[in-house]
C-alpha cells in the first residue's frame, strides 16, 4: 500500500489543487476505513443491538478507524512521503471509521442472521477490509 499512496497521492492533490476552481470548492478530503462484519469466526449484523455483539461491534469500528488512521498517518509522515500539496491537503482531511456499512450500504441490506462462511461468500469479507479516500466539494 504504501508504495500505492507514493504514486497515487502526489496525482491526486495536484489535481484537486492545481486548478484554483476546483481547490477553493473542495469542502474535505476523506478517509474513510472499513472492516467486515466478521468478528471471532461470526457474522454480526451492523444493526444488532445485543449485548453479546456489543464487543464485536466496537472492535470493528476501532479496527475501520485505525486503518484509515494507518493511511493519514503514512501520508503526513514527511519522512516517508513528501509532495508538492501535501499542506494544501493536511487541513481539509477527515478520519473516519465506518465499522462495516460500506459506502451505498445501510445495515437494512445486510441479513439479520447467516454464517459467517455464508456472508464472506456472499458480500466478500476481504474486499470489506479496505480504506478509500474520497473529496468532497462545497455544495
Amino acid at each position: 500500500m504504501m508504495s500505492t499512496l507514493k504514486k497515487f497521492m502526489p496525482g491526486y492533490s495536484k489535481s484537486l489543487f492545481s486548478d484554483e476552481k476546483i481547490s477553493k470548492n473542495i469542502d474535505n478530503v476523506e478517509i474513510i476505513g472499513f472492516a467486515s462484519s466478521t468478528y471471532g469466526g461470526r457474522y454480526v449484523p451492523p444493526d444488532s443491538l445485543k449485548l453479546e455483539d456489543r464487543e464485536a461491534i466496537n472492535y470493528n469500528l476501532k479496527l475501520s478507524f485505525e486503518r484509515a488512521d494507518a493511511i493519514f498517518k503514512h501520508i503526513f509522515d514527511t519522512n516517508k512521503m513528501s509532495f508538492e500539496h501535501q499542506k494544501d491537503l493536511l487541513p481539509k482531511i477527515k478520519v473516519v471509521g465506518r465499522g462495516y456499512l460500506p459506502d451505498g450500504k445501510s445495515a437494512s441490506d445486510f441479513p439479520k442472521a447467516m454464517s459467517q462462511k455464508e456472508f464472506c461468500l456472499k458480500y466478500n469479507c476481504n474486499r470489506a477490509q479496505k480504506v478509500i479516500i474520497k473529496f468532497k466539494l462545497k455544495d
